[in-house]
């Protein structure tokens, strides 16, 4: 049995995410295709960039669905458009820091989020909320690199995601540490490796590839999100989104 995962990052920009990224993911039983959205922002870094995504990333859900994906993850670490995509898609729908988070709590008693801008700090706040993890949510540190200025200098952005982990352990007393931006994928192991260094024997959780692996698992044994607690829309006239067709288990 072939799992197909569908990455949708949902931003406009060329090169950020590429299939290059996620290759070393794939087996002979995981495939996984991507795509960008058509309407919507350069990179997402407020409530705003994720309100104007949403919209075409629950296209592009619907899409992945009835092309043959068997599940979707939502390449962003603030899961834009996560409720809304899995009522309208049967399989399984993955956010990255909702996976990240709650394995984060499983490892550890309490993790830091390490991101790209301080303004951020609201919007994971409200989201570690809404998974209902403020009693293991430890630290919210930043790097202050622009999403579009994430692969400008990588040693640079290294050496400040190393910084801010081991400040975190140290000063915020987190045991745990999710990265909170998809767009660092790869860094991780730069991180532990500091951390270690420094005498700190935590877990760092690089969302992509984890979410891969959950998506896979979810695939492989029969599982996907309630239809009751994301049930179908109901059938209403809209104006101003062209959306396709969908037919989601009710």
């Amino acid at each position: 049995m072939q799992t197909h995962i569908e990455l949708i990052t949902p931003i406009i920009t060329e090169g950020l995410r590429t299939l290059e990224d996620v290759r070393p993911f794939e087996r002979a039983d995981l495939r996984i295709t991507h795509c960008l959205l058509e309407n919507g922002p350069a990179s997402i870094e407020s409530e705003f960039d994720e309100a104007l995504c949403v919209p075409d990333t629950i296209r592009r859900a619907i899409e992945a669905e009835q092309r043959g994906a068997s599940a979707i993850i939502i390449d962003c670490m603030g899961d834009p458009g996560l409720a809304a995509c899995r009522e309208v898609v049967a399989v399984p729908v993955v956010g990255p820091a909702q996976t990240a988070m709650h394995v984060a709590s499983m490892l550890g008693h309490r993790f830091a989020f390490i991101t790209v801008l301080q303004r951020l700090r609201a919007v994971i706040g409200k989201l570690v909320a809404g998974y209902g993890l403020n009693d293991t949510y430890g630290a919210f540190r930043a790097v202050d690199i622009p999403v579009l200025d994430i692969e400008k200098d990588p040693a640079a952005l290294q050496s400040a995601l190393a910084r801010e982990s081991i400040l975190a352990v140290r000063e915020d007393g987190v045991d745990a540490v999710v990265l909170g931006c998809t767009g660092f994928l790869g860094c991780a192991g730069v991180m532990r490796q500091s951390l270690l260094e420094a005498g700190y024997d935590v877990p760092v959780i690089d969302p992509i590839p984890l979410a891969v692996q959950l998506a896979d698992a979810l695939v492989k044994t029969g599982l996907s999100h309630s239809k009751l607690a994301y049930p179908l829309p109901g059938s209403k006239k809209i104006r101003g989104y062209t959306l396709p067709e969908f037919n989601a288990r009710g």
